[in-house]
């Protein structure tokens, strides 16, 4: 398994991402009254949440699959691009967000925590890519 991974260190990051992505998954699944109420939703917003759910449960069902395939994530570039992908997007639009450059005045209020946070996932999936790219490239 490890050297699948090129090591340990893309095997252990790899592992974080995948609980990066469990923990707002649990929340959208079975917490999403406090997505709604973090973000001044009414209760009609829990579909939504859950909705989104159904997008990100798949990333960590594959994810989680690439740990124990005998090989791996070889061949497995799409997994990872659509990680690198999705996460520079909500980069870009948690910062533009932020600073106001978009939907000023929505009501909704995210954090810096949250830029840092998609900061992070960016980071680490192009770190992944790179560290991987003599594996998932086949």
């Amino acid at each position: 398994m490890i050297e699948n991974f090129n090591g340990v260190f893309f095997l252990v990051i790899h592992i974080i991402v995948l609980i990066m992505i469990s923990f707002y998954l649990i929340r959208i699944l079975f917490a999403p009254s406090g997505i709604t109420e973090e973000f001044g939703v009414d209760k009609s917003g829990i579909y939504f949440a859950r909705i989104m759910g159904t997008f990100i449960a798949p990333l960590f069902i594959i994810g989680t699959y690439i740990i124990f395939r005998d090989g791996g994530p070889a061949g497995c570039w799409i997994w990872y691009a659509t990680l690198a992908i999705t996460s520079v997007l909500q980069l870009g639009y948690e910062s533009s967000f932020y600073y106001k450059k978009i939907d000023a005045n929505v009501g909704a209020k995210n954090k810096l925590l949250d830029v840092i946070v998609s900061a992070i996932f960016t980071i680490i999936s192009l770190v992944l890519i790179m560290g991987l790219s003599d594996k998932i490239y086949l």
